[in-house]
């Protein structure tokens, strides 16, 4: 590889080592990105931590010239050819990837705009903050994957010159023939869409359960923040009522939130074969069990931060029951959703 190549492959890792940072933007092993190398596209493996960019080969070396011979028929739901022997899978976006006629493209779960792609009307958002600051596309919430792929194929069909790509219900896609393109037009549209997260009030404060209580099957967590879903009232009823509201939550977190209201509940949520990560006691805090991981944490988080800047007047779009069974019941994410060897 010569050193041009070089360079495009160390600058594109450090970029992931400094986003993968700010959990506003990237959430445990959230969000992929990849670059095109004549005809190979470097694109993260599925499952891997853009956090272990420039220490690990997350990047798996995808047949590009097969990809795009087969997106020029209309298929997009071939399955990618990697290079050299692995057991490591290419992202689920691959085909995403292979269609974006960028150099680079990344796609994130920014908290600041999934804040607005997770409200009833994103596009009137998108249109009065955004504007013409930069040239984008918007997509209605499609299941990711060849499907997702096929929305945006469509779109950019018809514009042929957008660099950005929202996402409804899920999140953001950004193409560019430099890594400084796509941190200038990133820094261009969180200043644009920031909102300042509301502040609120834990109700009952000294009520949380006995450790004991749980004979050591569940712990408090730590994030003081993130127990004010269980503590407070307007938190509580998002919890209950707005769950589903983007890909990532739910394939970590669950199809639901498992709320109890009442200690006979509990007791009998801890005496069944139930076991989620998290349970949401009404009043008293929210606790996880001992298998609960790092990815989990960082998704209830990303929840929460997406929640605390909601007015509470502010409608939001979970998805259906049918959009959720179609992540759950699909093993592309069943498989992500495991985890890989360099994570664990």
């Amino acid at each position: 590889m010569n050193k041009l190549l070089q360079t495009t492959s160390e600058l594109v890792k450090a970029f992931c080592t400094k986003i993968s940072s700010d959990p506003l933007l990237v959430q445990g092993a959230g969000g992929n990105v990849s670059w095109k190398d004549g005809g190979v596209l470097w694109v993260k493996a599925s499952g891997a931590w853009l956090a272990n960019a420039e220490n690990d080969e997350i990047f798996l070396p995808v047949d590009l010239v097969h990809l795009k011979t087969e997106m020029a028929k209309g298929y997009l739901t071939a399955t990618p050819k990697v290079f050299g022997d692995t057991i490591l899978k290419p992202s689920i976006e691959t085909i995403l990837h292979a269609l974006m006629p960028h150099k680079i493209v990344i796609h994130l779960h920014a908290v600041e705009i999934l804040t607005h792609l997770v409200r009833e009307n994103p596009l009137i958002d998108l249109q009065k903050l955004v504007g013409d600051t930069v040239k984008w596309i918007f997509v209605d919430y499609i299941k990711p994957g060849s499907e997702l792929a096929q929305a945006v194929s469509a779109q950019l069909a018809i514009h042929h010159d957008a660099d950005v790509v929202f996402l409804k219900s899920h999140g953001l896609i950004i193409g560019g023939g430099s890594i400084k393109f796509i941190e200038n037009t990133l820094r261009k549209l969180l200043l644009k869409l920031k909102t300042k997260p509301r502040q609120f009030e834990t109700e009952n404060p000294n009520e949380s359960l006995n450790t004991n209580f749980f004979n050591g099957l569940y712990t408090k967590i730590r994030d003081f923040q993130v127990n004010q879903l269980a503590t407070n009232a307007e938190l509580l009823y998002r919890l209950k009522n707005d769950w589903a509201l983007y890909p990532d939550h739910i394939v970590f977190l669950g199809e639901k939130a498992v709320v109890v209201n009442e200690t006979n509940e509990l007791v009998a949520l801890l005496k069944s074969a139930v076991s989620p990560n998290f349970i949401f006691v009404a009043g008293r805090g929210v606790y996880e069990n001992p298998h609960t991981t790092s990815t989990h944490r960082a998704q209830l988080r990303c929840y929460y931060d997406v929640l605390t800047r909601q007015l509470k007047s502010e409608k939001l779009v979970s998805l259906s029951s049918f959009q959720v069974a179609e992540l759950l019941n699909w093993d592309s994410e069943k498989y992500r959703q495991s985890g890989i060897p360099l994570n664990q």
